[in-house]
């Protein structure tokens, strides 16, 4: 199968490129490294990595060139870079994805896989949170990705595109690199550093964790099972309190390093969700999703590399 990824320089596109193309798939790539780069594809010998711009069409039609599929990764992520560049927000994770589908649709695309978020959901109002939950989300950046599962459905509705909406939890671990700047590698650095482990509240917040490779693999199986045109399936892994991630944080890092972090706490932050937890029934039914990695596999593999690099 040939396969386009939008966003393929990034963190997630860039390793479920290296991933596909170990299993034998024909890969092809755009992305304008505002964010990502091609260096660590370009090191495991990748080709057909495309420099060009979501937003113009013509790019998207030279790199989906007799594809059967795309993985829509393209975005500008996150809630502080879309605060902080609103119009750009919207250009990219709007128009772009409008301009995707269209170039999609001319050039006989027949599936278009949409990275989403759990941001769409807003304040749960019940959890765990399943995929039919009102949708009210509360920043820019989940009003951008929810505009464009609309897009999608549009798009399969009117068209006939096979579309799939993917809505990550807490994305965290090694891929071809990692970040370190959301909680659990964040937690990882500083106590390999000896300095102490930050908590805003009393610890029991919860999200859906979800590690970069079970991303991947839900992906894979949106791009290549038949007869999922057209549905949404919440992605996460495992509901973890930030206590409990510090917790394992601590004891992994006393293993490796033989010094315990200590564990600071601050007021709640405002605005914060207390619990935020998936109910992933949906995606393991329809697409077989089994995620394979737990927090604590997580940590040991972020201490590795960080030891490593």
């Amino acid at each position: 199968m040939k396969i386009a990824i939008t966003g393929g320089a990034g963190y997630i596109g860039s390793l479920l490129i290296k991933k596909l193309r170990d299993k034998n798939h024909i890969l092809t790539s755009i992305d304008n490294q505002s964010i990502g780069d091609y260096k660590w594809l370009r090191a495991t010998g990748v080709e057909s990595l495309n420099v060009g711009d979501v937003k113009t069409i013509e790019d998207l039609i030279k790199t989906f060139k007799d594809a059967d599929c795309v993985a829509h990764l393209a975005a500008l992520p996150g809630l502080t870079l879309c605060n902080e560049k609103p119009e750009e927000a919207c250009l990219t994770n709007i128009y772009g994805t409008h301009q995707i589908l269209e170039a999609a649709k001319q050039a006989n695309i027949k599936r278009v896989v949409f990275c989403s978020t759990a941001a769409v959901y807003g304040t749960p109002q019940k959890t765990p949170v399943t995929e039919d939950h009102p949708l009210r989300p509360m920043n820019l950046y989940g009003v951008t990705k929810l505009a464009g599962e609309k897009l999608m459905e549009a798009y399969h509705a009117n068209d006939g595109l096979e579309t799939v909406s993917l809505r990550f939890g807490n994305v965290y671990g090694v891929g071809l690199y990692t970040r370190w700047s959301t909680v659990v590698p964040k937690f990882v650095r500083l106590a390999l550093e000896n300095k102490p482990l930050t908590i805003y509240g009393d610890g029991t917040n919860s999200r859906d964790f979800v590690h970069v490779e079970d991303i991947c693999q839900a992906l894979e199986l949106a791009l290549t099972q038949s007869g999922v045109g057209g549905e949404v399936y919440n992605v996460g892994c495992e509901p973890t309190t930030i206590q409990e991630i510090a917790e394992v944080v601590s004891d992994e890092a006393e293993k490796s390093i033989g010094n315990r972090p200590e564990i600071t706490y601050l007021p709640p932050r405002a605005g914060e969700t207390k619990e935020f937890t998936y109910d992933l029934s949906k995606i393991r039914d329809g697409l077989d999703f089994k995620p394979e990695w737990t927090i604590r596999k997580g940590v040991q593999q972020l201490i590795q590399y960080y030891k490593k690099s």
